[in-house]
């Protein structure tokens, strides 16, 4: 289990913190309680405060109803027993709680006394200096009474009013008449009354009434907001189960499972979620797929290559055990794309591709390197078995054949063989060993293996190399290379057409070399271009001998891909023949099949100026690549030399007799005679006669020689019988 989910979760909660974002579920349940507690508050400030303006005027209309109880409270200043009116004074103001006292003050504003409530009976007692502070605004006083309330203190109130007399001069008892006789009576001002109430008692228990409703209200409240709370947490619930999955998808787990949804909105979210998993879940299988595997073939791409190498590679060196690594590069394949198109191209690399596997079955790993390059880890092997499976692969893709617009193309590969040991580890160093292998096959000839060398005989191969270096260079410098002459003769009479011009070296003994043995060396030291123009150079005064006594004598010139890699072969060819007085109608300039369609624009701008200048064009090793008539035709070579690979077992392969076959008719068509290599037999010859070859070259024909000789080759009787009964 690695971290990197956990630590992508610690860093999206810092970051979600540094950004303040908040819980949405979360958020709305503050809302809930807050808009609960505010609410709340309200309410409770409003039965609170409405409650004290309740009261408040309650308190006022209750004192405005004892304005009228203050003349029968003014009765001890106007009735003679005083004592009487006091003591039911005392005793009206024992029946009324709410009163706290009643004060007297005489005409002139002067406290008399007062009667307190004392929750037993009344009080007589002398005014205080409040009380009388209370009377200073009675003088003067026109309204019939006084109503004082405190700011600070509703519940208390003062009540004072003036108390008057009245008398009538005569009350008109007998023979009064209302109508014309006036009534005259008199006022006078006795005192004043004032009532002190005060209803703290009723104000208690209204304020603890109140405060139970506050203190229910609150109750209510608070488990109205517990229960929206748990309603709404359960409402939002699904948003909540939504978080942990979305937490997974965020951090990249695709393999989520969403609750069932209990709500329409939510059910339709999840519907759209896991249908974008689901989408992304495949689209990601396909990206993986795309990213290991190669899209054409289907086998290992080089990133998911090397993961399998390196792991290879690292239980290998605790093991011990020894494997090897084939670098497999298919040869002059691009002559099926150049020639079919690439459609037809990738259709030859799927069937290769399943070759491939095929041959190694479970002993190793196939991969797609790139182009018409593959790669095999071979698991357990040493080098002897190692080239064993690539002798299995080697042998199967010269079995196959690919069949396109009706021609055929056989696959042929070179394969680099690197050896895995405990010593050598680096995937990097083993992949470019084996690369450097079949480049060493390729060199050698293509279509067979090569074992990368040790470190001692790489050196051994350096020191070779440093020692052709040398002779090469001596050779060419002091012109002790040999030319040698093959003669190719016609099939149908036997008479010699040309010679092919052949370079040979001799070593300190004098003994010949083949180019086979130093023309490796001069490719790796770039000598082969001074090669070509050396042998342009020579054979043309070698023309200019033997042209002399055989005037009919013309020769074939081998020119590697390095002489046309100079835009300048042409010119040079003009002038060293102008040096020399060659005849260009009389020389024939071989190219190998690989040349012409690697570079054919290059090519044939070269081939367009050597035909122009009078030359004769041959396309050499024809039929081992992917050559096709229209390269033919466009390129107008003149002659086609077949490769010796299909004439060596021609008598017992059908296969190349029909290759050869094929092979003449195309030439026949395109106006080209064919030249069959490598005939070693008047069988051959023969048979090669009836599949329509031109020409031949070989041993049967004549032998390599150090002066052209013109011989003529024996034409057997059935031959001469069939072609005979072929003109009748």
């Amino acid at each position: 289990m690695t971290l990197e989910p956990f630590v992508r979760r610690v860093e999206r909660a810092i970051r979600d913190r540094r950004q303040g974002k908040r819980r949405l579920v979360d958020e709305i349940l503050s809302i809930q309680v807050l808009s609960a507690a505010v609410v709340g508050a309200l309410a409770v400030a409003a039965l609170y405060w409405g409650g004290q303006w309740v009261l408040k005027d309650s308190y006022s209309r209750w004192a405005l109803q004892w304005t009228q109880e203050l003349n029968e409270l003014g009765s001890p200043l106007y009735l003679a027993d005083d004592e009487e009116a006091l003591i039911r004074l005392e005793s009206f103001v024992s029946r009324y709680p709410e009163i706290d006292r009643v004060s007297y003050f005489g005409s002139d504003g002067q406290p008399l006394f007062s009667v307190r409530n004392d929750g037993d009976g009344g009080q007589v007692a002398a005014l205080t200096d409040s009380d009388v502070s209370d009377a200073t605004d009675l003088i003067g006083m026109s309204e019939p009474y006084l109503l004082k309330s405190r700011v600070l203190d509703p519940r208390r109130f003062e009540i004072i009013a003036p108390i008057w007399t009245e008398s009538f001069a005569d009350d008109g008892l007998f023979g009064f008449d209302p109508a014309t006789d006036e009534v005259l009576a008199s006022t006078e001002l006795i005192g004043f009354v004032g009532i002190h109430l005060d209803y703290l008692m009723f104000h208690n228990q209204l304020l603890s009434n109140i405060k139970t409703a506050v203190l229910f209200l609150l109750i209510l409240l608070i488990t109205f907001a517990m229960f929206g709370r748990r309603a709404l947490q359960h409402a939002l619930s699904s948003f909540g189960e939504l978080q942990q999955p979305l937490r997974e998808l965020a951090d990249g787990n695709l393999d989520v499972s969403f609750e069932p949804a209990r709500h329409r909105e939510i059910a339709e979210i999840v519907e759209a979620l896991e249908s974008t998993t689901t989408a992304i879940s495949e689209r990601n299988d396909k990206l993986l797929e795309l990213a290991n595997h190669d899209n054409l073939t289907g086998l290992f791409n080089r990133r998911r290559f090397f993961e399998e190498f390196k792991s290879t590679l690292s239980s290998q060196a605790d093991s011990r055990q020894a494997s090897a690594l084939l670098f497999i590069d298919l040869d002059r394949f691009k002559y099926i794309n150049d020639s079919c198109g690439h459609p037809a191209g990738d259709r030859m690399i799927r069937r290769v591709a399943v070759e491939l596997e095929r041959s190694v079955k479970t002993s190793g790993t196939v991969a797609r390197f790139g182009g018409d390059e593959f790669i095999v880890l071979i698991h357990d092997a040493d080098e002897d078995e190692a080239r064993v499976a690539a002798e299995d692969i080697l042998a199967n893709m010269r079995q196959l054949t690919h069949i396109e617009n009706e021609r055929i193309f056989h696959v042929h590969c070179s394969i680099g063989i690197a050896l895995i040991d405990g010593e050598n580890l680096d995937h990097d160093e083993l992949v470019a060993q084996a690369d450097i292998a079949c480049r060493e096959a390729k060199l050698a000839g293509r279509n067979r293996i090569a074992v990368f060398e040790t470190a001692h005989e790489k050196s051994a191969l350096a020191t070779a190399d440093a020692g052709w270096m040398s002779v090469l260079r001596r050779a060419i410098d002091n012109d002790e290379f040999e030319l040698h002459f093959q003669p190719i003769n016609r099939i149908d009479t036997g008479e010699t057409t040309h010679h092919e011009v052949l370079i040979r070296l001799r070593d300190d003994r004098g003994r010949l070399i083949k180019p086979d043995a130093f023309l490796p060396s001069a490719i790796r030291f770039g000598l082969l271009s001074e090669i070509d123009l050396w042998m342009i150079r020579h054979a043309s005064a070698a023309y200019a001998v033997y042209k002399k006594k055989t005037p009919q004598i013309r020769l074939a010139i081998n020119l590697s891909a390095n002489a046309f890699e100079a835009d300048n072969l042409a010119a040079y060819v003009e002038e060293t023949f102008a040096e020399f007085g060659v005849d260009p109608t009389r020389i024939v300039f071989e190219i190998t099949e690989s040349l012409a369609v690697r570079r054919p624009a290059h090519v044939e701008k070269q081939i367009c100026a050597l035909r122009e200048f009078g030359c004769h064009l041959a396309l050499d090793d024809f039929g081992t690549g992917y050559s096709s008539f229209s390269y033919l035709q466009k390129l107008h070579f003149d002659f086609i030399k077949i490769d010796g690979a299909f004439v060596e077992d021609i008598l017992n392969n059908p296969v190349d007799q029909k290759m050869i076959r094929l092979i003449a008719e195309i030439g026949r068509e395109a106006g080209m005679q064919t030249i069959a290599e490598y005939v070693q037999n008047a069988e051959s010859l023969a048979l090669l006669g009836e599949l329509g070859v031109d020409l031949a070259q070989g041993y049967f024909v004549g032998r390599p020689a150090k002066r052209p000789k013109f011989r003529s080759t024996p034409i057997s009787l059935s031959y001469q019988r069939n072609k005979r009964h072929s003109k009748q």
